[in-house]
């Protein structure tokens, strides 16, 4: 990058990317610009007659398509001025089945051409014809554009009448996309296609597009406007037909937005099916607990745990079954093979984005009316990720995976910029009717400046045995000991024991949080992990040393506190920032994080709080969103548990150790947290 002072304003610096500036000159040898003769001639030239009029008919409207501005010089305005044009027409009209017809002739404005000549000179890669001391000029690079876009469609006639080609209606706006970025060369005639224009209209749509309202019952002071947006784009999805990916990035309410959809009525058959959710291991509970707090009505079944096998004659009975992805393909034959659903959602769709995995294969012979994936981690850029979704989603339309890879992945991932960037940005007009991506930034004025979730996690099966053996251990160890020495007097010990649950809880857990860490990474998003357990830290640390994912780290024995953090603020590559609750909890700034994961809940939420401002602070331009994770089953629940009931209480022990707050707790709240 090159910063050049304007010569307008004196504190503006105007930026020169030589890059970009190569990647144009290479544009411009493209359409046969080539240097001067002389060394110090830095101006390019066309000369051949030939290599002119194709420029002049094709390279000079791509090039402002493009966002190139071209000025020519006056004599050569008025010399173009003079040829004739050939222009491609393109008929749609509405057919049966929500299909639509499209034909292309081409119209020879000023002149007489002939189909023949037309389509020889396409066919030699010409852009002008020159016929009776005349010239004809046509954008044969666009014509091309068209046909790739039509062939992607309907590769023959599809049962259209003669000159027409049958185009199912998936791949409406897809067209609609392609002909209007086409606009300045193309006349399209849609006058018989109305039903197509509506369509394609909401899919194609842009920021100001509004979907039909759909009555929300309960949820409807729940959700924020843009959720309701989401969850009007669903409907609509499912009326067409149609299928699609919610992209909105974590902590926008994904699993909100999937329930009230879940939840609004449906015709017919599909009324009493359950829907399936498929998500990862450690979201399984997420979902249990979303469903009852928003969704309180429908019957949740989990189909989780070593006796699952006991709730598979439940399933045609429930109103959503929620399972994991490992657990899905394991038990297909006997769970899932052969039952229908009305929907199926796969939620961190991401995990099927190597299609020969049993995963990924498992989740496609699920049987169900509708289909949604969701996700939080952009998929554009990943062609084979966004294959095996959309194969999920709607297996027909991106093809098979062989001419997929064929027509885009071997395209995008060539050497040729210009080849690459076209495959691409067909690619996108493809998957983007059928995506809805929300970024927090843009949908600020919806949202507090704070997001806090609960993340409920599994804990890895040794763990759990450890766990519930330390557990019933305590209890008969504490009762021995309050018994003999009463309550008051036991306090001390009585912390030890608790600390050691809690230890156990919090390094079981780990799996299920770095599954979720490392979502919120693939999102881009700039995370500070906070622990009460500096043994843990080093676990993880241990663990993103492992997959080479580069972090910051602060405990008590850190010597340049400062240094860490300005190395996390400065470095956008270092994703992750790993903290000691009681060691970074205060006095830091840290506002280049726009996420803060507590690994282990602290008996008062108010030294949770403290930590969270180190991101959540002054000079903070985004929205931060805080997870809290809790593992399952264990005493961490029951920590939440004492906190909602002792709020007061807890409240009064601002900033103090653990032995401070055990001395506010009660004979009573201790039973609490070992029942």
């Amino acid at each position: 990058m090159v910063y050049l002072p304007s010569p307008d304003d004196p504190l503006v610096r105007r930026v020169r990317s030589v890059k970009s500036e190569r990647e144009a000159l290479g544009s411009l040898a493209k359409w046969g610009f080539e240097p001067g003769y002389k060394s110090s001639d830095l101006k390019l030239y066309i000369t051949d007659p030939h290599k002119v009029l194709n420029f002049l008919g094709a390279g000079l409207p791509s090039l402002r398509r493009a966002g190139w501005k071209v000025d020519l010089a006056p004599k050569l305005s008025e010399l173009v001025d003079s040829f004739k044009y050939i222009v491609p027409v393109v008929d749609v009209r509405d057919a049966e089945d929500g299909c639509f017809d499209v034909r292309y002739r081409f119209e020879s404005r000023g002149g007489t051409v002939s189909p023949i000549e037309i389509q020889a000179a396409l066919n030699r890669g010409d852009a002008a014809i020159l016929k009776n001391g005349e010239v004809f000029l046509m954008d044969n690079a666009a014509i091309e554009t068209m046909h790739g876009v039509f062939a992607d469609c309907a590769r023959s006639q599809n049962g259209a009448p003669r000159g027409w080609f049958r185009v199912k209606s998936v791949h409406g706006a897809y067209v609609r996309s392609a002909l209007w970025k086409l606009q300045d060369v193309i006349d399209l005639d849609d006058r018989q296609a109305p039903r197509w224009k509506s369509s394609t209209k909401l899919l194609s749509r842009n920021g100001n597009t509004k979907y039909e309202p759909v009555a929300l019952g309960k949820l409807e002071p729940i959700l924020r406007p843009y959720q309701k947006q989401g969850v009007y784009w669903l409907r609509f999805l499912e009326c067409s037909g149609l299928t699609g990916l919610l992209a909105d990035e974590m902590g926008l309410g994904k699993t909100l937005q999937t329930l009230t959809w879940l939840a609004l009525p449906r015709a017919g058959a599909a009324e009493k099916k359950p829907a399936l959710i498929v998500c990862p291991t450690s979201l399984v509970r997420n979902w249990q607990a979303e469903a009852a707090k928003f969704t309180p009505w429908m019957r949740t079944l989990v189909v989780s745990g070593p006796d699952r096998a006991d709730d598979f004659p439940l399933i045609p009975s429930a109103d959503l079954v929620v399972t994991s992805y490992a657990l899905l393909q394991r038990d297909f034959e006997q769970a899932y093979l052969g039952r229908e659903f009305s929907a199926v959602v796969l939620d961190e769709a991401q995990r099927i984005k190597n299609r020969d995995t049993k995963n990924a294969k498992a989740v496609k012979l699920i049987a169900a009316e509708r289909r949604l994936a969701l996700t939080g981690t952009p998929i554009e850029n990943s062609v084979a990720d966004a294959w095996s979704i959309f194969n999920f989603l709607m297996p027909e339309y991106l093809g098979d995976w062989e001419s997929f890879k064929m027509n885009f992945a071997d395209a995008i991932s060539s050497d040729d910029s210009s080849a690459s960037g076209a495959a691409l940005d067909r690619l996108k007009m493809k998957m983007q009717p059928f995506i809805l991506r929300r970024l927090k930034k843009t949908v600020a004025k919806d949202l507090p400046d704070k997001i806090v979730k609960l993340s409920y996690c599994p804990m890895d099966e040794d763990s759990q045995r450890e766990y519930a053996r330390l557990l019933a251990q305590t209890r008969t160890k504490a009762g021995a000991m309050i018994k003999a020495n009463g309550f008051s007097k036991s306090r001390f010990e009585l912390l030890a024991m608790l600390m050691k649950l809690r230890m156990i809880a919090s390094v079981g857990k780990l799996d299920a949080f770095l599954e979720q860490l490392e979502s919120a990474i693939d999102g881009g998003h700039k995370i500070l992990v906070f622990s009460q357990f500096v043994k843990t830290l080093q676990l993880i640390a241990a663990e993103l040393q492992s997959r080479e994912i580069p972090f910051c780290y602060l405990d008590g024995s850190t010597k340049d506190r400062l240094g860490e953090c300005n190395r996390f603020n400065r470095s956008p590559e270092i994703p992750v920032f790993l903290i000691s609750l009681m060691a970074g909890g205060t006095g830091l700034n840290l506002t280049g994080a726009d996420m803060v994961m507590h690994y282990d809940p602290w008996w008062n939420p108010a030294v949770e709080d403290q930590a969270t401002d180190r991101a959540h602070r002054i000079g903070q331009k985004k929205n931060v969103y805080v997870m809290k994770m809790i593992a399952s089953g264990t005493i961490e629940e029951k920590v939440l548990e004492l906190q909602r009931r002792k709020q007061t209480v807890i409240a009064a022990t601002v900033g103090t150790t653990d032995s401070a707050v055990m001395e506010k707790l009660t004979a009573e709240d201790f039973a609490s947290l070992l029942s």
